[in-house]
């Protein structure tokens, strides 16, 4: 027993050392990770984000109400995402959509509410450009549906008026129909409510820069592997006949090793959670909104990160994957190169560079297989179970190649 005390002191001096020397390589990579995580942000930020069209709005005549309308309109969400009205007149609008001023236009008739409210149904003019952008198209559709509503609500006020003038009404034509207009468009304007919010993403995560902040340690997590190579280095005949002769065989070495990788793993990972975490709070310090959203989403990150239950079972598995290519390659010169390039392809085929919905549907089949999608997953979800258990069959699959070459 006290040899092994000894090996496993001696290791982790080794570790130490290993360490200590490719700090300054670490620290490279890691901001070389976490600066090409920030980039690949960005970019997927503005790809995913349109900015809303610009829409000239002529009025003709003093239709105050209208203008009141349009204001209101243009205050709902489901509006200000897609356009963004401008009051202007008809020349100006005509000539604006010419040049691209404005995407479209739209031109109302004079008293175009109070016609519209009384049945007499103005028809209103819109402009489009011969070649319609996708943020048109938005606003299209968003037109459509708009039009459908207002043709619902006056297909009901129509049929009541026609039930009553054969049945009768207790109360006016003018009156019932202003009692149903304020109805129906009292539930349409106030539609949200009748749903429950509920939030959406391709990427199984909150938002990006969750993602990308997991996908930054996982990075770092993998690369720092492939400095484990030291520990699989080959000895000599006497070092192997010493080690044997003291009851250290493959096994028990095989598992002193899984125990200094899943140390200096640990280590990384707080150092990772430490720097994220100071970033975070002089975000906050910020007065931008958009920074102060940021720091909020790295604290939560790194909530994810500082969670035995999330991340301890991925670092086993990790390490056990590590010992497995080690005892296959069997102390080759190149097998950190060898280990560095099979993560790369994982991490590429799993999602943890672009996400998977960017990527070819062939790869996203092969990818949901990967460990490395299941590591980035489980850092996520805390998949417990399956963790330990590909960590297991990892480590033991190492355990039988060093036994059957001892």
């Amino acid at each position: 027993m006290n040899y092994s005390f000894q090996y496993i002191r001696i290791e982790f001096k080794r570790a130490v050392h290993a360490f200590l020397s490719g700090a300054v390589t670490l620290i490279i990579i890691s901001a070389i990770t976490v600066g090409s995580a920030a980039a690949l942000y960005t970019l997927l930020q503005s790809l995913g984000v349109s900015e809303p069209v610009k829409i000239a709005m002529s009025i003709r005549g003093d239709d105050s109400m209208s203008v009141v309308l349009l204001r209101l309109v243009q205050g709902m969400d489901s509006v200000s995402a897609v356009c963004r009205f401008e009051l202007t007149d008809e020349d100006e609008a005509r000539e604006g959509v010419l040049d691209g001023t404005y995407a479209s236009a739209i031109i109302l008739p004079e008293n175009f509410y109070d016609e519209v409210n009384t049945g007499i149904n103005p028809p209103a003019l819109i402009l489009v450009p011969s070649k319609m952008p996708d943020g048109v198209k938005g606003f299209s559709e968003l037109l459509s549906s708009a039009a459908s509503l207002v043709d619902t609500v006056e297909g009901g006020i129509y049929a009541v008026t026609d039930a009553g003038s054969v049945y009768g009404m207790s109360v006016s034509r003018q009156d019932m129909e202003a009692y149903l207009t304020s109805i129906a468009y009292d539930a349409l304007l106030g539609r949200t409510k009748f749903f429950e919010e509920s939030f959406e993403t391709s990427l199984d995560v909150d938002d990006l820069i969750s993602y990308y902040t997991v996908s930054a340690c996982l990075i770092i997590l993998l690369v720092s592997c492939t400095g484990f190579v030291y520990l699989y280095s080959r000895r000599t005949r006497a070092v192997e006949f010493a080690l044997r002769r003291n009851g250290l065989g493959p096994v028990r070495t095989g598992f002193v090793r899984f125990l200094v990788m899943m140390m200096q793993l640990v280590l990384i990972t707080v150092l990772f959670v430490l720097v994220i975490r100071t970033a975070s709070f002089f975000l906050e310090k910020r007065e931008e909104e958009m920074l102060y959203l940021a720091a909020s989403s790295l604290k939560d990150a790194c909530g994810i990160l500082i969670s035995p239950a999330n991340v301890l079972p991925v670092l086993f598995s990790i390490c056990g994957f590590t010992h497995l290519i080690y005892c296959l390659l069997k102390g080759r010169e190149d097998s950190g190169l060898i280990l560095l390039i099979v993560f790369m392809i994982m991490l590429i085929i799993g999602g943890c560079v672009v996400p998977s919905v960017f990527l070819p549907d062939a790869a996203v089949r092969i990818g949901e297989h990967l460990p490395a999608f299941l590591w980035r997953d489980d850092i996520f979800s805390g998949g417990i179970i399956r963790e330990l258990i590909m960590g297991i069959l990892f480590f033991a699959g190492g355990e039988v190649l060093s036994w059957v070459r001892s």
